[in-house]
């Protein structure tokens, strides 16, 4: 867990680590967040809490329910319908990266690949989730479009927390999403709007069908109810 700093905000602090505790399942789905019991583990006032809370609570990973603050936790159809709005948001963002992407940005990316390999090899699931953020995260900025961005990167969080903290994607898939950015980098490379979006629908098809895969699986575990 990161810790305060007297050179930032303090709410910013807190919400970024309470964010980050959420992402990594250490405050479970469905768990009930006390401001008091926060404020003492990271020694702030309980105002300051109360203020990332509300800034956690914009970004949906926060839910309210009658007086009490509970960590997000979505339904089977909320998970599909996140990962639809994700299909249409991403083949924007490859249609627009290829027509504005730099040189320096395709580097990034072919750098960004050659890492996930690596991870994959070392069998280092940690390493290859970060980069296979970082892969999706360089695209969307390479579209120059802010508002495609602001609401990438609220979509983006919580695919991230779904994959991390319910789906727990398979190893197994791993290698497949590589093979996938490989070939939608390959599109951008060449400049290729079309070739671009048909790679990336395929790539985000392919991680709906994980998730689909995970849900069913996670259902059948729990007797029938998700």
């Amino acid at each position: 867990m990161r810790e305060i700093k007297k050179n930032e905000p303090l709410h910013s602090q807190v919400y970024h680590i309470v964010k980050e505790m959420i992402m990594e399942g250490k405050y479970q789905p469905g768990e009930r967040l006390v401001e008091t019991k926060v404020a003492e583990s990271l020694g702030v006032s309980r105002g300051t809490v109360r203020e990332a809370f509300r800034m956690l609570t914009k970004d949906d990973l926060l839910v309210q329910k009658d007086n009490s603050l509970f960590v997000y936790d979505p339904n089977a159809q909320d998970i599909l319908d996140i990962y639809e709005c994700r299909k249409s948001l991403e083949s924007l963002s490859a249609k627009l990266a290829a027509q504005n992407i730099t040189d320096e940005q395709l580097d990034q990316l072919e750098c960004i690949i050659k890492e996930s390999k690596e991870a994959l090899s070392n069998n280092d699931t940690h390493k290859h989730t970060i980069f296979n953020q970082q892969f999706h995260d360089t695209i969307a900025f390479s579209s120059r479009n802010k508002q495609l961005i602001n609401l990438f990167e609220v979509i983006n969080a919580k695919v991230l927390y779904i994959r991390n903290c319910i789906l727990k994607e398979r190893t197994e898939s791993f290698s497949v999403l590589v093979d996938d950015h490989e070939q939608i980098f390959l599109a951008l490379k060449d400049r290729n709007p079309e070739k671009a979006v048909e790679k990336m629908n395929n790539h985000i098809q392919r991680s709906l069908k994980v998730a689909n895969s995970a849900l069913q699986k996670e259902f059948d575990n729990t007797g029938g109810s998700l």
